[in-house]
């Protein structure tokens, strides 16, 4: 399986390491967290010396708000100019039915459609909190381009006794992006470890995504109190560090 390996790095203005640094620590794309005025050309000026090309944007996605349609097939606009497969966004039911939400995703699919763009929710309560609720949501949305971000780790942290790959084979039919996250296991923990620190079997991961036949960017999200961007130096070599795990294990 030959997908990029893409960090969530922040918005073009404020990225947690300058884009030299991150491209040092070999990933060859990167999620950007979208801000208002984004073009794809100032994106494509900051990225391309480095080698980096933007392999999704990641949206705000307040489904009540009747205008988000129209702001969101803007963003997938630029996706699609910078030649983003997907739009990254997570989407709670806010006590709406999930018919209702449903009808309301499909709006955001007819948005983002024609641009060639998928929309990926996280693996965020309640839509999509675990594989039973991700097939539940994508049944009542039912659109081509409306589709699940699977996250790795949000599953242990959202549940209790479940396992990432066999939650991951259960859904892959509706994966459109992959956050990949390493966690100890437990329930409610945010304290994100290092790759190869927890109990996420990537080469796994990347067999059952291989086997579906995704060919989206696997980005590497790495949060919580481990990941310092205060520390520049010290957050670059974590970066490496992951980056080096995974090719450890044969998927990247």
């Amino acid at each position: 399986m030959s997908n990029p390996l893409s960090y969530r790095a922040g918005t073009l203005e404020h990225p947690s390491l300058p884009w030299a640094r991150i491209a040092e620590t070999g990933v060859q794309g990167i999620e950007m967290v979208w801000s208002d005025g984004l073009t794809a050309p100032a994106a494509s000026t900051a990225l391309e010396p480095h080698g980096l090309r933007v392999t999704s944007l990641s949206v705000l996605c307040p489904l009540e708000d009747d205008g988000l349609p129209e702001r969101m097939a803007v963003q997938a606009s630029v996706a699609a100019d910078l030649g983003a497969d997907y739009l990254f966004a997570s989407a709670g039911g806010g006590g709406m039915s999930l018919a209702e939400a449903g009808d309301r995703l499909r709006r955001l699919g007819d948005a983002v459609g024609p641009h060639g763009v998928f929309l990926a929710l996280e693996t965020h309560p309640e839509l999509c909190t675990n594989a039973d609720r991700m097939e539940a949501t994508m049944a009542a949305v039912g659109h081509p381009w409306v589709g699940v971000n699977y996250d790795t780790a949000n599953v242990y942290y959202y549940n209790h006794g479940i396992d990432t790959v066999d939650q991951l084979r259960r859904c892959v039919s509706h994966v459109r992006g992959v956050h990949l996250k390493e966690t100890s296991g437990a329930y409610h923990d945010h304290d994100f470890p290092v790759f190869g620190e927890g109990v996420v079997d990537f080469a796994r991961v990347y067999e059952v995504l291989g086997q579906a036949g995704y060919g989206s960017a696997c980005t590497m999200e790495l949060e919580g109190p481990v990941f310092d961007r205060r520390d520049p130096d010290d957050l670059a070599a974590k970066v490496a560090r992951c980056v080096g795990h995974l090719k450890s294990v044969g998927v990247a």
